[in-house]
């Protein structure tokens, strides 16, 4: 898990429902480009490229170093230590502490590491594994966009590179809150190193759907899809509908950051960082505060260098710019 000091590069970040693009230039955010997916789905490779390579060049882009972002699903990362020893030795250990994960699969799977600590005794670790197929599906994507990767990193290391940068060698725990279309996620950084995530199967795609007012959604709440015949009582369902989504997920939270407490009495976790396309919906937001104690602010207040108001979309994928943090 190299960093990658070099003055332009490209972050990319492919979900299922956008494709997330940052640009650095001269180790500034230049550019951010969060572009839907109406079908929902991840495309094929040759659309991929096709989509990524219309938008760089809407946005006259030029630059043909990229860094793939590996989504939380697509990877798996873990902190460990170990006994001393070489680099030889390490390769051929390393699969085996993601044996949990993976089974016997292992060979399917292609690893790296980040070196946290070393002393006489043993080495602490950072690893990430991800599937081969994966990997060649990004080499794919890249030559028919013509774009050289230099980087395939988990979204998890993007996070903490943002944290590193605003920590200034500080060491402290972090919660940072996703709220993904398909799921809702806190990610754990102990000492400002990630630990784990916990995963909430319930995400903001009903809650998106309803402020896009999708029509099957809208009929499966009882509603004509055409808003014009609502009355007010049509309205005023709606809103309850909505309020009981925000509620619901603020609950969850909620319970996922007393269960860690609970565990981690030691931890020093001040405020509940969030992040991802929920971070759209400031009735969720307001939601989620309401429901704890802790401060619950936008990530964006650890990137000060970051212009939310010139690009908002930043807050649906940060990682797609961390990864390119030295």
């Amino acid at each position: 898990m190299e960093n990658f000091k070099m003055k332009n590069c490209l972050g990319i970040e492919i979900g299922n429902y956008r494709i997330k693009i940052a640009y650095m230039e001269k180790g500034v955010l230049k550019e951010y480009i969060s572009e839907r997916i109406e079908e929902g789905a991840k495309p094929a490779a040759r659309l991929c490229a096709e989509t990524i390579r219309d938008l760089l060049a809407q946005k006259m882009i030029r630059c043909k170093k990229v860094v793939f972002v590996l989504r939380q699903e697509d990877s798996y990362v873990k902190k460990f230590k170990l006994p001393l020893m070489t680099t030889e030795q390490l390769k051929l250990n390393l699969p085996y502490e993601f044996q949990d994960y993976i089974g016997e699969r292992l060979d399917a799977f292609q690893y790296d590491y980040a070196m946290i600590d070393r002393t006489d005794d043993g080495m602490e670790l950072l690893a990430a594994a991800c599937r081969k197929e994966l990997c060649q599906q990004f080499e794919k994507i890249a030559k028919l966009a013509k774009l050289k990767i230099v980087g395939i990193v988990p979204s998890a290391i993007g996070l903490e590179r943002i944290l590193e940068r605003a920590l200034h060698g500080e060491k402290k725990d972090f919660a940072v809150l996703d709220l993904r279309t398909r799921a809702v996620m806190v990610h754990f950084f102990n000492d400002g190193i990630y630990e784990i995530t916990r995963t909430m199967e319930t995400g903001c795609m009903e809650i998106e759907k309803i402020w896009n007012r999708d029509p099957e959604m809208i009929r499966e709440l009882g509603l004509d899809p055409d808003e014009s015949a609502w009355d007010e009582n049509d309205k005023k369902n709606l809103k309850s509908t909505l309020d009981e989504r925000y509620r619901s997920i603020g609950i969850q939270i909620m319970r996922v950051l007393n269960f860690y407490s609970f565990n981690n009495t030691d931890n020093t976790i001040d405020t509940l960082y969030y992040c991802g396309g929920g971070a759209r919906f400031k009735e969720l937001t307001d939601a989620i505060r309401a429901n704890l104690d802790l401060p619950v602010k936008s990530l964006g207040e650890l990137a000060p260098e970051v212009d939310l108001e010139k690009m908002p979309e930043w807050l649906d994928s940060p990682q797609t710019y961390g990864v390119l943090l030295a």
